[in-house]
């Protein structure tokens, strides 16, 4: 956001001048006001604006002295100059001190203004690159990062073509991802709010993962990646000791962070733990076993771990359940009772209850968590009544979906409603 300096001997043109633009909405900030050119010189040392918009006719020191002085000393800050009348002279001046533009006040409007300071914002761009003007240590230290997060994002999706590759990115970026024993992580971010805009969800999802990285760095190195607005990828690294016992060592430090940023956020976290990996280029296959594990993770299993299904059976009856939840969200509308599910993929009652009681969360609980996200959908959209929704997700009545509702969200459909 480029800086503006204001400087004008009148109060109302002041006045005008900040009133005139959304100026942050331009991309520019106000960073000073001054009533003579002695004042603006001493801002402008101060806070170091990008552009000024000065009047040529101020006590103490002319608008085209202010000029001609900061010229002198280099080609920054750029010169936007107002003047009463259209006398060339003026306009000549202007231009041999610099000057972008040379703005009649009479004729000032919104468009001209926004005209030329599009003009001076060029000059700015084009004065940095020829000066090479550095960026600040923060924001070295935050493009650093997003690089760091690019890299990782291309690393899970196996997008490193090679061991070369791997290291010459890392050793630019300055990653070290050389313990005996790496864990991807897949994480989902429940916020309380669910009426929450997509910018105030990237706002908790990177407050998420830096947070997490700032409570778990005392017991091991993480790095954690936002991948869209509600959802993320974590990166540990565990010593030889640490991996020996991957669930016992990483569960309780889960759970810790977890309720960490429940009391800070309001918002609950779920975890796919993926296998461990003896090298970088190994975690693109433990990212891909993820798939089906993170569809299982639910409020009553919110951390399942990928070595829980490690057996070719285990993994069997993981993605039928999978595919058992999946039936059941096409199908919500329907009555769904144990028989009837069990019945479409050729099992017995019992088998479908115990298969969904170890893998699934239970049955009877999955499916009113997937009616209740449903209706928050649907509550959001609007463009339903209550009884309609109740009826296009099976419940018997109005009443009852309000009820059940409730006890899942604390609010009753309405309320839930009145708060979006």
């Amino acid at each position: 956001m480029l800086r503006i300096l204001l400087a004008d001997d009148e109060p109302l043109v002041l006045i005008g001048l900040q009133g005139m633009l959304e100026w942050e909405k331009q991309g520019y900030t106000i960073c000073g006001t001054a009533r003579n050119g002695k004042l603006a010189l001493e801002a402008i040392e101060r806070e170091k604006p990008d552009i000024v918009i000065a009047d040529v006719k101020m006590p103490v020191m002319d608008g085209l002295s202010l000029a001609h002085t900061c010229h002198e000393k280099g080609p920054l800050p750029v010169f936007i100059m107002l003047t009463s009348s259209e006398d060339f002279s003026y306009a000549r001046r202007a231009i041999e001190a610099g000057v972008v533009d040379y703005l009649v006040k009479m004729d000032l409007t919104p468009t001209s203004l926004c005209g030329a300071l599009e003009r001076a914002s060029e000059k700015v761009k084009k004065e940095r690159a020829l000066t090479g003007q550095m960026p600040s240590k923060s924001e070295m230290e935050e493009g650093l990062r997003t690089l760091q997060d690019r890299f990782l994002i291309r690393l899970y999706a196996g997008l490193i073509p090679d061991e070369a590759h791997l290291q010459q990115e890392m050793k630019g970026l300055d990653l070290h991802l050389d313990q005996p024993c790496l864990i991807a992580a897949w994480g989902e971010i429940l916020p309380a709010n669910a009426a929450m805009t997509t910018e105030q969800q990237l706002k908790l999802n990177l407050a998420c993962c830096r947070m997490l990285e700032t409570t778990l760095q005392n017991y091991l190195p993480v790095h954690a990646t936002g991948t869209d607005v509600l959802h993320f990828s974590a990166l540990f690294s565990l010593t030889e000791e640490q991996s020996r016992d991957v669930k016992a060592f990483l569960e309780p430090l889960l759970k810790k962070a977890s309720q960490i940023l429940y009391n800070y956020f309001s918002a609950r976290l779920l975890w796919a733990v993926g296998r461990p990996a003896a090298a970088p280029l190994g975690l693109p296959r433990r990212c891909r076993e993820l798939d089906t594990l993170r569809l299982l993770l639910s409020d009553s299993e919110p951390i399942l771990f990928a070595e829980d299904m490690d057996s070719d059976a285990s993994a069997s009856k993981l993605q039928t359940v999978a595919q058992v939840k999946a039936y059941i969200r096409d199908h919500l509308s329907e009555k769904l009772t144990l028989a009837d599910v069990a019945a479409v993929f050729s099992f017995s009652p019992g088998y479908l209850s115990q298969l969904f009681g170890k893998y699934g969360g239970g049955f009877v609980e999955y499916i009113t968590e997937a009616r209740v996200a449903a209706a928050k959908e649907m509550l959001e959209k609007g463009d339903k009544k209550i009884y309609e929704i109740a009826e296009e997700l099976g419940f018997e009545s109005s009443f009852y979906f309000s009820k059940v509702f409730k006890k899942a969200t604390g609010l009753s459909p309405r309320e839930y409603q009145q708060k979006l």
